[in-house]
């Protein structure tokens, strides 16, 4: 924990305004774009796989892959919500364990991940996924 406390205290301050002004400039940021997240996506989960957890067809998801269609507000919140949970999976997890990990009861989540995010977003699992990299860190 002390070592947490070091490593906070050493960071420098960033303001509101340097914050929200690079995020200002994010939504033309091709990395982040509705049509790269929806590719990157359909790369890492197939369009069978990622249409249903976005709740669209894979004709919707290809379309807005291939830039035909944007997503509406909706639509770039839940790309952007399952691209974060990816990212977490990818960064703990070989393809093969997260499939097992997300399909397996979870004592913490009190379900299957795959469930909790059906219904719950991104946020708990990701919480999750953070645990038990902490639990495979100190274990």
């Amino acid at each position: 924990m002390e070592q947490l406390q070091d490593m906070s205290a050493e960071e420098p301050a960033l303001s509101a305004t340097t914050v929200f002004a690079s995020l200002a400039e994010l939504r033309e940021a091709p990395g982040y774009s509705p049509k790269a997240i929806a590719e990157r996506l359909i790369h890492s989960l197939g369009t069978d796989a990622a249409a249903p957890l976005l709740g669209v067809s894979v004709d919707l998801l290809g379309r807005w892959a291939t830039g035909q269609d944007a997503p509406n507000a909706d639509g770039r919140l839940r790309l952007a919500d399952l691209d974060a949970l990816v990212g977490h999976l990818h960064c703990a997890f070989t393809p093969a364990q997260a499939m097992f990990w997300m399909c397996s009861q979870n004592v913490q989540l009190g379900s299957r991940p795959i469930d909790v995010y059906r219904t719950q977003g991104s946020a708990p699992v990701i919480g999750a996924i953070r645990a038990h990299v902490q639990e495979e860190s100190f274990g």
